[in-house]
């Protein structure tokens, strides 16, 4: 294993990772929808991850 020293590290590159169950959670999504999210993308996944993956229900304006 090579170590790293964390000073050196560039973190403009770092990616916030979520929990996928805690992200739908907060953001008030369906249940049977975090399901599938988990089953597509796993346990975590990154937030663009999530919203590109995010079937919404389509509302009728008429």
């Amino acid at each position: 294993m090579k170590h790293t020293d964390v000073r050196t590290v560039d973190n403009s590159q770092a990616k916030h990772i979520w929990d996928v169950a805690d992200y739908c959670r907060r953001t008030g999504i369906h249940k049977t929808e975090e399901q599938r999210l988990i089953k597509v993308l796993g346990r975590y996944a990154t937030s663009h991850e999530l919203q590109i993956n995010i079937v919404r229900v389509q509302t009728r304006i008429r």
